[in-house]
């Protein structure tokens, strides 16, 4: 399942060799949120940009909830009355949508558990993951990549130790 937040938060990547930036482009910026369901206008791309460090800052517990109060502030849902019943529509301003709707679904991944959204737990790696398991005991973004990489280290550590 891939949802705006978790590709948000993955989106700006520092490799050895640099960043990794879908968002650094402007052209590259409207292509990646048309694909993620916005329009990608001028405002929802500055938006992003915004919202994609302190979302992160949050995620990792190196900022308050507060920092987000410029996105949660603002959103609003106006029903309307239609044949098939009642539908509720996001009233938000433009330039506060697409850090809405990444609030939103942080929010939707909170629980008594704990969180489902969290980083990835190898030192040396930057993404995010969301822990769908039953437990909540997801560690790695990628257990293909992270999770060999911490267990191999692990084997090579014992396999020293008991030589």
């Amino acid at each position: 399942m891939t949802t705006l937040l978790l590709d948000l938060v993955n989106s700006r990547i520092v490799y050895p060799d640099g960043p990794r930036d879908e968002l650094a482009g402007d052209a590259a910026a409207r292509a990646w949120l048309r694909e993620r369901g916005a329009q990608g206008t001028p405002e929802e791309i500055a938006d992003a940009r915004a919202v994609r460090p302190l979302l992160a800052a949050v995620i990792r517990g190196e900022r308050s909830l507060d920092t987000l109060e410029p996105w949660v502030g603002v959103m609003r849902r106006r029903a309307r009355l239609t044949r098939d019943g009642l539908i509720w529509d996001d009233d938000v301003p433009a330039g506060r949508r697409v850090g809405a709707r990444a609030v939103e679904e942080w929010a939707a991944l909170q629980g008594p558990e704990g969180s489902r959204i969290r980083p990835c737990a190898a030192h040396d790696c930057q993404h995010f993951l969301v822990d769908n398991s039953r437990g909540n005991a997801r560690k790695w973004h990628s257990m293909e990549i992270c999770g060999n990489r911490a267990k191999a280290r692990r084997h090579y550590a014992r396999s020293k130790s008991e030589g």
